[in-house]
């Protein structure tokens, strides 16, 4: 593991509670083996490694819009033969995400039996990378490290819906090395142009193509963009900068343009109320009841999270307008 300071909300784990997080993911990771398709792993991540040149047909049938140079990143695991890599691949993602719980504070065990963490696994997804991403996103500004910020970025862009903008935030309070691992993150971007071709063009037909045919709406629980401006309290309200972060994070979430049900996992990595729990369950219940508000109602986690974090503020807010309107009464 990484030697670095951790946030203010780590809680360390006994050996006993290490030992049932262990077992509880060994667990899960083998019932995963036995059941999961992994549709997006041996469609998407596997054909941008072994196809790439299919990628042009983004702009008509979007089946991945995640950045081209992850494909090194995803190589490994897709050439080795028959289901091994997909295998590895899941237990890679569940090391990441519990990783992410130990350095942020978050809770394992609930995290690890969410229905965002299961769907994660039955589709091959790549929330862990986002995960990953912003931890080594916390340890390159803790330890001032332009290397690491330039793989954190680059980690985060896999999946941008989930940790780009919390990681382009610690990378501003990075300090005067940014430039430096900005400068390396932006020749990678041009590179994968050189390589793959232009694919941010194909990418943005097939966004448009995407939005526009609508079949989508029923697991995407965004806000949209008219939210943008909960942003703002992040950046003017004194708080600590692992509170920035979670805020950054929910936010991000809220307003993205696509949020399907399991990027919240993000979320659990932090040391949240015990109450936001709650929402790793709600998944579930549209396997047994065939109705998608669970999936659409996700959106309530992070804007929880976000009145946890403000509603001190608003308490403040609150008390300083009922005492201007005492004192313009007298």
């Amino acid at each position: 593991m990484l030697n670095f300071k951790f946030p203010e909300g780590h809680r360390p784990w006994s050996k006993n509670y290490t030992f049932v997080v262990i077992a509880i993911a060994l667990t899960v990771w083998i019932a995963h083996a036995v059941i999961s398709p992994g549709t997006d792993y041996y469609g998407a991540y596997t054909w941008i490694v072994q196809n790439p040149e299919r990628l042009p047909q983004v702009a008509d049938y979007p089946w991945i819009l995640n950045p081209t140079w992850m494909a090194p990143f995803m190589a490994p695991f897709v050439s080795l033969p028959g289901r091994a890599g997909y295998l590895i691949f899941m237990a890679a993602i569940i090391a990441m995400t519990i990783y992410g719980v130990y350095v942020f504070g978050g809770r394992a065990i609930p995290t690890l039996i969410s229905a965002q963490m299961w769907w994660v696994l039955w589709w091959g997804q790549l929330e862990g990378w986002g995960i990953l991403g912003l931890v080594l996103g916390w340890a390159a500004l803790v330890k001032q490290s332009w290397s690491l910020m330039f793989l954190a970025l680059t980690l985060a862009a896999f999946k941008p819906q989930v940790g780009l903008i919390p990681v382009l935030v610690l990378w501003w309070w990075s300090g005067k090395d940014r430039w430096r691992s900005i400068t390396a993150f932006v020749v990678l971007a041009i590179a994968s142009v050189v390589i793959w071709g232009p694919w941010p063009v194909w990418y943005l037909q097939g966004i448009f193509k995407f939005v526009g045919d609508n079949h989508f709406l029923s697991w995407n629980s965004s806000l949209g963009y008219y939210f943008i401006p909960l942003y703002l309290p992040v950046f003017f309200l004194p708080l600590s900068r692992e509170k920035k972060l979670i805020a950054l994070t929910a936010t991000t979430l809220v307003v993205s343009p696509y949020l399907p049900f399991y990027s919240t996992l993000i979320m659990f990595c932090f040391n949240i109320p015990w109450w936001s729990y709650f929402f790793g369950l709600i998944g579930y219940i549209p396997g047994f009841y065939k109705t998608n508000i669970a999936w659409n109602a996700i959106v309530l986690l992070p804007i929880s999270v976000l009145l946890w974090i403000y509603w001190p503020w608003m308490l403040q807010g609150i008390s300083w307008i009922r005492n201007l309107w005492g004192n313009r009464l007298s």
